[in-house]
């Protein structure tokens, strides 16, 4: 579904006439914020917004728990999460099907890292039903907080980052 979204969803193949690459070096902002009203192209912006979080919060869970030997550290998983995120962003770009964009990368990095942290702090307890539990609070606390982390960002860097991009 990952792949779909990432190659064939929001009428990417449509797009194919555009036989240019496309890309974002420099994040300078998080899309995540709270809408202060809801129109439908709000809407649509918002869902796009949280769905490029969310997506990547299974990665986050399902790679330390499938390699749970050869992953221990969050540093080992990040890297090879940021590895291949590259990768894909990659792909995007040169088949036309989507751009390279380092606000993605960082976007999709946060939500693998609340999947990432929410495994490991669940996984110690002893029965599947507090572990459920306990995940999905992981998840719901550490989405709020990425909220907090992008408003940070988007109030204190960004504007040093225009300034920059300005001069």
């Amino acid at each position: 579904m990952l792949v779909y979204f990432m190659f064939f969803g929001f009428g990417r193949p449509h797009n194919i006439e555009i036989r240019e690459y496309r890309y974002s070096l420099i994040p300078t902002s998080i899309p995540l914020w709270l809408p202060k009203h809801f129109t439908f192209d709000i809407l649509l912006l918002w869902i796009f917004a949280i769905g490029n979080l969310l997506a990547f919060v299974p990665f986050g869970i399902l790679v330390p728990m499938v390699f749970e030997k050869r992953i221990k550290t969050y540093f080992k998983f990040i890297v090879i999460f940021v590895c291949f995120i590259l990768c894909l962003e990659i792909v995007q770009m040169v088949t036309y099907l989507g751009s390279f964009d380092t606000t993605d990368i960082l976007v999709n990095s946060m939500g693998a890292t609340i999947g990432f942290i929410s495994y490991k702090v669940s996984k110690r307890m002893n029965t599947l039903t507090t572990f459920s539990i306990s995940i999905g609070m992981s998840i719901t606390g550490l989405f709020l907080l990425m909220f907090l982390v992008a408003w940070v960002f988007n109030n204190t860097i960004t504007p040093f980052i225009e300034k920059i991009i300005v001069l």
